[in-house]
């Protein structure tokens, strides 16, 4: 189970959904207001993912951790950024995977399946699995490739 938890904000539903394949705790709603955002972040330890400014600028005030994502972002590069900033580890693994409806934590029904135990949606290591691992390739590439270019130009 991944130490860090986030909450993201209403314009990042996709993000949310990846952080919990991945595996980490991420509360999403696309009704939470900023206030209950913060309120959230504050009380629960939580990292906030958001595109709004104006809700980073009060989360930083109240001391609170925020990640500010640009809207001309590619989702590679944001992927990137937060695995680099929250060593976020950029390997799938279902048996670690949280639900990406509810955030519930996947309980492990046979080889190639697993239920969410809050909601009960069923998941399975389809072809879909295919997209999602290269995905996160071109996101460690990435990582790689920053990393060689700051040992070469260091």
């Amino acid at each position: 189970m991944q130490s860090q938890k986030f909450i993201v904000d209403a314009m990042l539903g996709k993000l949310a959904r990846w952080l919990r394949i991945l595996g980490y705790d991420t509360l999403y709603s696309n009704t939470y207001e900023d206030w209950k955002i913060l309120k959230i972040a504050e009380e629960n330890d939580r990292i906030i993912i958001t595109r709004d400014r104006g809700l980073c600028v009060r989360a930083r005030k109240k001391g609170l951790e925020c990640f500010l994502v640009y809207p001309t972002e590619d989702f590679i590069d944001i992927l990137t950024k937060l695995a680099i900033k929250y060593k976020i580890d950029l390997n799938a693994d279902p048996n670690f995977s949280r639900c990406t409806e509810c955030n519930g934590v996947l309980e492990k029904i046979d080889e190639n399946r697993w239920k969410c135990t809050k909601c009960g949606k069923e998941y399975w290591k389809g072809s879909h699995w295919r997209t999602i691992e290269n995905i996160l390739i071109r996101a460690r590439s990435k990582i790689k490739n920053n990393e060689s270019r700051a040992i070469s130009s260091g």
